[in-house]
């Protein structure tokens, strides 16, 4: 019997493998498009709660959208890639989405490589997401005691500036999320 669990697991990873790519691109597209509402619906509930419930963290997303754009800064695009295994975890599955958001900054362009830890409660059907842009390790690991020793969060990324041909390299840490 676990012979034959064991070898379903992998084909139920790669039916998952569309869905979760498809949701974690339609929260990507919602940051995108300021779309806070659409931020607030894929991000895990325990996120949210922590921020004060959807109200607050609407308001904090907003402030923060505010601030990159009084600093002259914009999301141009936020794209996924092909999620990694997944995993279960008590009764949740679980699966790291590697996504790159693509930003205009004074004097030039930031791409910022992360993962988005993906979690389900209902086998795959609806996920739900968490940016880890600006927590380490230990605060994952604080929000989400289940995961702990579970899920490893790869090494964060610095930004890549790529200068406009035609301006001086800006300053300032513009490579910050939003929350």
């Amino acid at each position: 019997m676990l012979a034959l669990l064991v070898s379903i697991a992998p084909v139920l990873a790669e039916e998952l493998s569309p869905t979760i790519k498809r949701e974690a691109q339609k929260c990507a597209d919602a940051l995108v498009k300021s779309d806070l509402d659409g931020v607030v619906l894929y991000t895990h509930k325990r996120v949210i709660e922590g921020m004060g419930g959807k109200e607050a963290m609407t308001a904090t997303i907003k402030r923060g959208m505010e601030q990159m754009k009084a600093q002259g800064v914009a999301i141009e695009k936020a794209t996924v890639g092909e999620p990694g295994k997944t995993q279960k975890v008590d009764t949740w599955t679980v699966v790291l989405v590697p996504n790159e958001i693509f930003m205009k900054v004074p004097d030039g362009k930031l791409e910022q490589d992360s993962h988005l830890p993906g979690i389900s409660e209902d086998d795959g059907k609806t996920w739900a997401f968490i940016d880890v842009g600006n927590i380490s390790q230990q605060q994952l690991d604080q929000i989400f005691p289940e995961l702990a020793g579970k899920v490893d969060l790869p090494e964060k990324q610095k930004p890549v500036f790529k200068k406009d041909e035609k301006g001086l390299v800006g300053g300032g840490d513009f490579g910050a999320r939003i929350w």
